[in-house]
């Protein structure tokens, strides 16, 4: 797994302090992943569990979930941190420039859909803040 990502061009800060367990960088983003033998976990770091709502994280569950394109991605809360976690299985079957190549695609897909998950954020947070804004209007108005 270490040198499988070593090879990665997005990646960088790789820190493989634990056996199991390489925590590095994936485009200005923390990130680790966590080698299963027949599969390897690729955890992202999403967003602060404070910086966003429950119903949107069921939002983006439910998406991902939906979307025969997201079934290998999952959201984990991990100490206050929501991580988007995606699943690579590793075929004995093709030569490891294919692997190499493979997984540097997986890794592109998982920064897109970290790209588009915070831009449902933010589009979800100011729908929000437009409609309490609009309802802090409508209540000063009751009590003027």
């Amino acid at each position: 797994m270490q040198e499988m990502l070593r090879m990665q061009p997005l990646i960088s800060n790789i820190d493989s302090s634990d056996i199991n367990i390489v925590e590095f960088t994936l485009m200005d983003i923390p990130s680790k992943a966590m080698d299963y033998n027949h599969s390897i976990c690729i955890g992202v770091f999403f967003i602060d569990r404070k910086m966003i709502s429950d119903v949107t994280i069921r939002y983006i569950t439910l998406m991902l979930v939906s979307l025969e394109e997201t079934q290998d991605f999952a959201l984990q809360l991990n100490d206050g941190y929501w991580w988007l976690w995606f699943r690579y299985t590793v075929d004995d079957n093709v030569t490891s420039e294919d692997e190499h190549q493979t997984l540097s695609i997986n890794l592109q897909q998982i920064h897109s859909v970290i790209q588009y998950l915070n831009s449902l954020v933010i589009t979800v947070n100011s729908s929000k803040t437009k409609n309490l804004t609009g309802q802090e209007r409508k209540v000063s108005r009751v009590i003027s």
